[in-house]
């Protein structure tokens, strides 16, 4: 992979986790620790942008893993692996980094076990993104390379199997490619259900007791803070894997 390639994923990347954790972490830190502030449409309105950000990130990076994977294989993909791991990083550290400056102090009391768990759910999850396409676009590109090569010596005509780039529509599962990014995001949409239905039950199991009046609010918010962003996460994925094809071949 082209040092020039890793351009976009970077600036990409670490421009969306660098308004998360400089930014909205610090400004949620704040807005919590304010009796008043905390119980606002503010404080709500930056716990949203903390979950959207965080899901355009991983977002962003599954586009950019796709079309990696897809014009460089696996092997080729190692520099743009690299990247995206100091991206993660870099969110996580410049995070407690952040905090630390608006507490005054190095909080050594913070959840590090926690965001290590979620630092090795995202990998995961990439990780994933990374299997799949090797299964689903390479080794269909690696075919139709050997079907071309023999349709040439045979003098034959040669239709490749499958579709690629450009896409024809925002959903399509014929698309190798689309297909790789819409399972990675359901995987992203999957584990932050289950992290917000732990979460969900565990408040309700220590304050209130959760009743079907309660449904409504809870599926909403389920959709405002999870299913949404993932949605939009799966449109980033394509923008970036647009915006890359088209540097690729200027």
């Amino acid at each position: 992979m082209e040092q020039k390639a890793l351009r976009l994923p970077a600036l990409v990347l670490f421009g969306i986790y660098a308004v998360y954790s400089i930014a909205l972490v610090p400004l949620y830190q704040i807005l919590s620790a304010d009796l008043v502030l905390s119980d606002t449409l503010l404080w709500d309105a930056v716990d949203l942008a903390l979950s959207l950000f965080e899901v355009l990130g991983i977002g962003a990076a599954i586009g950019f893993l796709v079309q990696g994977v897809y014009r460089y294989t696996f092997k080729g993909c190692l520099k743009l692996y690299y990247l995206i791991a100091g991206a993660l990083l870099f969110k996580y550290v410049t995070s407690i980094v952040s905090v630390s400056i608006v507490m005054g102090t190095l909080d050594l009391t913070a959840d590090f076990l926690s965001m290590l768990v979620s630092l090795l759910i995202e990998a995961g999850e990439l990780a994933l993104v990374v299997f799949l396409s090797h299964k689903l676009v390479t080794a269909l590109c690696v075919q139709n390379e050997i079907r071309a090569a023999g349709a040439k010596v045979l003098g034959a005509e040669f239709i490749p199997e499958g579709e690629f780039y450009p896409f024809r529509t925002v959903f399509s599962r014929q698309n190798r490619l689309q297909r790789t990014v819409f399972w990675g995001i359901v995987a992203v949409l999957g584990m932050r259900t289950l992290s917000y239905l732990i979460d969900e039950i565990a408040y309700t199991v220590r304050f209130v007791g959760f009743t079907a009046k309660d449904l409504p609010i809870t599926l909403v918010y389920w959709l405002i803070l999870i299913v949404i962003p993932c949605l939009l996460a799966y449109l980033l994925a394509l923008g970036c894997i647009k915006l890359s094809e088209k540097k690729n071949r200027s």
